[in-house]
């Protein structure tokens, strides 16, 4: 950890830093840049973080108009006399002029790269990208937005750190994928689910499972999903196997419900998870389809979960995350207890994402824990989360619950997400 008096002796150090940025590099200069500036916040202590919130849009934008970026250290340049509070000033003021030249210089009619993989700075430690918040978020006057710097340091790139939590985070990027005008996420359960457990006396997995009307309620559901517009809908966790998943699969590419023009087709199809073989190790793995059937990743779960007679999930678990990037927003993904362990920070708040997609399995517990990440999450980075959870042990007269990606985690009670209804959709 940086103490107060190593960070400021590094800000001081920051112009002649600029300065060596090989100048040839084209956009690969201002982003570098960019990101050695964000870095000097994005890694700053709390206190010194803390004092960007105290400093209107309108001072940055007024500090970002006086710097030349043109100048070999990007104008930034200090005289010794700076208090904290100016430092920070000074650095939000750059960061914005960089942003600012690099999305109309870069951004504009040049475009910019195709490929994800080339979205790196700092020699790999982090992943560019150009796209700012969510597009139907309505403006803040900068006078008075004084956002904390984790939601206002950029407002048109990410820089999202290539390693979290010991994971890689891996980006992409489907350019087939179109942003449907609607803001719809669709939840599927299971009323009647039976788990066929193969356990040991320290482990267990889930060999079969019982899905009662499961082949109708999924046909339902991809139908539905077309028909209501979603962007994105989500399975629970465990309830998928080989035979459903294949079964998803064939729904959305067949579209056998469609007569004459179709409805736009979902951004992607979280197929539940399933305890599967992957080489000689078992891993608990969701599988993510686009709308027409083609799977574009899979995601699997990092942190294995024990059950209340201390058995471990036999599973070897995950070690990356992956972000898709669709036209107007950022998804992560996880699995149950990636989410809501309490016992850590969520790594989430680390990937800058506008939505974190989550298939789950659990009783009420499980759901305030999720519901206590996704209020950190909302908080830290206005984040929505989307909870698909599949009520084990079963409950009465529901079949699970879901968490809305509304950005209001924790306002509802945790009974009231009960849901009975093996389809529902929820607007974001």
């Amino acid at each position: 950890m940086t103490t107060h008096p190593q960070w400021k002796r590094a800000i001081v150090r920051l112009p002649a830093q600029l300065d060596r940025i090989d100048r040839s590099g084209g956009e690969d200069r201002i982003c570098e840049g960019i990101f050695a500036v964000w870095k000097s916040l994005a890694c700053a202590p709390s206190p010194i973080k803390h004092l960007y919130s105290n400093i209107p849009e309108s001072d940055i934008s007024a500090t970002a108009a006086a710097c030349d970026v043109n100048f070999p250290n990007f104008g930034l340049a200090f005289d010794g006399s700076e208090g904290d509070a100016d430092l920070v000033r000074k650095l939000g003021g750059c960061l914005r002029a960089l942003e600012n030249e690099f999305v109309a210089e870069h951004l504009g009619a040049h475009g910019w790269r195709s490929d994800p993989n080339d979205w790196k700075v700092g020699g790999g430690a982090a992943h560019f990208i150009p796209m700012g918040r969510l597009g139907w978020r309505p403006p803040k006057d900068p006078a008075g937005d004084r956002r904390p710097f984790d939601q206002r340091g950029l407002l048109r790139v990410r820089i999202i750190p290539t390693i979290v939590d010991g994971a890689t985070v891996r980006l992409e990027r489907p350019d087939h994928l179109l942003s449907p005008d609607a803001a719809n996420f669709g939840a599927v359960l299971f009323p009647g689910a039976k788990f066929d457990s193969k356990e040991t006396t320290s482990t267990f997995f889930i060999e079969a499972v019982e899905l009662p009307k499961g082949r109708q309620i999924i046909a339902t559901a991809c139908e539905g999903a077309h028909q209501q517009c979603c962007r994105a809908v989500v399975f629970p966790e465990l309830t998928i196997d080989h035979g459903s998943r294949d079964f998803i699969q064939q729904q959305l590419r067949k579209k056998p419900w469609a007569k004459g023009a179709l409805p736009p087709s979902p951004h992607f199809v979280v197929a539940g998870s399933w305890h599967q073989f992957e080489g000689s190790h078992r891993y608990n793995v969701a599988t993510v389809f686009d709308g027409h059937g083609v799977q574009l990743f899979t995601q699997r779960k990092r942190l294995v979960y024990k059950d209340p007679e201390g058995r471990a999930e036999d599973i070897q678990p995950g070690n990356e995350f992956v972000i898709l990037i669709l036209g107007d927003a950022l998804y992560g993904f996880g699995i149950c207890l990636d989410l809501c362990n309490r016992c850590y920070d969520t790594p989430y708040g680390e990937l800058d994402v506008d939505f974190v997609v989550v298939p789950s399995c659990g009783d009420a517990k499980t759901m305030t824990s999720h519901m206590d990440a996704a209020k950190d999450l909302n908080f830290r980075r206005k984040t929505r989360t989307f909870v698909v959870q599949q009520a084990y042990p079963a409950i009465s007269r529901a079949a699970g619950f879901v968490l809305a990606p509304d950005g209001k985690p924790g306002e509802v009670p945790v009974n009231k997400l009960k849901v009975a209804k093996s389809w529902s959709t929820f607007s974001a």
